[in-house]
Formats: structure tokens, sequence, C-alpha cells
């Protein structure tokens, strides 16, 4: 079903890369209006010139609450409404319980927490104003369940998946939804970084997905469409895996 988003506009946070730029190219492809944002400035503008002259970019730190201020301003005036939100901006860490620092942790928690923290409270009060809206966090596998040297990473992920069940239902009645998406072994610049730093526990993680191999950034934009989209009006609250059945 084609343009399943015409008419929404959607904010994507790390959509310079992996999850965000499928994400931000399946969006555009089904009618959607962005605003793409990354720490890198430069290709997130790249990446909207690219996708023609519904979409625009800018340098954004998740971790600031006046970067979301502004940015939010920004795409209201750009657009006049944000009807779908994607917390995608995140950091990987992989590194033993004993030996990961307080200094690790918080970097972890201030991007993969305060960042889905802040576009949450930024945006709700609009999407309220206006009707209603999607919000979409991605978390991870590892916000699901547990796993070697992923002491600070799994936490931040459990964190999101928190958050968003609790955003969710103290929106609902705003009409705004909150859904979290939970990305198992996908081929991103995050998972060949996971690969080198740990080879033998990736190799052995791969060998274990049912499905037989690693995911796609595509596939799992596949999944946001779904979540952004009136197809999933009455779905609020959930967590969407997508990981080759990891999980099942």
């Amino acid at each position: 079903m084609p343009d399943r988003l015409s008419g929404k506009v959607a904010l994507v946070t790390g959509a310079a890369g992996g999850i965000g730029t499928a994400t931000a190219e399946r969006f555009a492809a089904e009618g959607a209006s962005l605003v793409l944002t990354d720490a890198d400035g430069d290709h997130a503008e790249e990446l909207a010139r690219r996708l023609g002259e519904g979409a625009s970019g800018r340098s954004q730190d998740v971790t600031s609450e006046q970067a979301w201020s502004e940015t939010v301003e920004w795409a209201l005036g750009q657009h006049g409404q944000i009807d779908v939100l994607v917390n995608n901006a995140g950091v990987f860490l992989a590194e033993p319980l004993v030996t990961t620092s307080l200094e690790q942790l918080n970097k972890v928690m201030d991007v993969n927490v305060v960042g889905v923290f802040l576009g949450m409270r930024t945006v709700a009060p609009h999407m309220s104003d206006q009707g209603g809206g999607s919000i979409i966090n991605v978390s991870s596998l590892a916000g699901l369940t547990g796993g070697p040297l992923l002491s600070a990473y799994a936490a931040s992920k459990w964190a999101v998946r928190g958050m968003t069940k609790v955003a969710a239902r103290e929106l609902a009645r705003s009409g705004v939804r909150v859904n979290s998406v939970h990305p198992g072994q996908i081929d991103t610049d995050m998972n060949t970084r996971q690969r080198e730093a740990t080879p033998e526990l990736i190799e052995r993680l791969v060998r274990s997905i049912p499905l037989g191999r690693i995911g796609t950034p595509e596939e799992v934009a596949h999944a946001l469409v779904y979540l952004a989209s009136d197809e999933s009006v009455y779905t609020t609250g959930s967590e969407l895996v997508v990981d080759g059945g990891s999980n099942a």
C-alpha cells in the first residue's frame, strides 16, 4: 500500500546512517515530509537533499534541552506540525561490567536515555495540541534480555522500553501513541563496531538466529512505517521485535 505516510511530518533523529537512513528513505517513499537530525549535521543535510524538497536536515545534540526546543520549533516553522517522532539516535558500548567506567555509563545513558526522554517531553505537547501523533522509540533486543558485555547498553535500552510504556499510558487520552522497536543483530555501522569488538560473541549470536542471518536496516524501517502509519492506530505501549526470531 503506497503513500501510507502521505500528509504526515516525521522527525527522525540519528538519521545519518544505519536504521535512521533506511527509515528516512522508507518514510519518504511512503509520502512523508521529513525533518532529519544527527550529531553529524552535514550528513543529515546531505541525506535530506537526496530525498528531495519534502525533507530537511540539521545538526542536533539529543542530550541538550535547548537543542530539542530549537529543533522542534524549527520543524514546526518548516511544516506546521509533527505527526511522527522517531527517537533513533543512540550509541553502543561493549565492555565488561567490572571495567565499565562511570564516564562510559553516563555517556551511554545521556544519549540513549536522556535523548529519548527529552524528545518525548518536547514533542508530546505539540502532538497533544494537534490531536494525536506517533512516537517510536528505537530500543534493542538488549532491552528485552541480558547479554555479556552489555551492562551499560542494556541498562539504557531497558530504560527506553520502560519510558515507552509509561508515556504510552500518560499520553493515550491525547491521541498520542508511543511504541518501542527492538532490533536484534542488524547490518549497520554500529553492528560492525560490535563485531570488531567482540567477534566470537557476535559469531555465536548470529549462529543462534532462527532465520539464519543478520537483518538489514530496511527490514527495521518497514516496522517503523507500520507504527508511524494509521494502520497501527490501536497500537500503543507495544514492543515490536525485529530480530529474526532470536528472542522467540
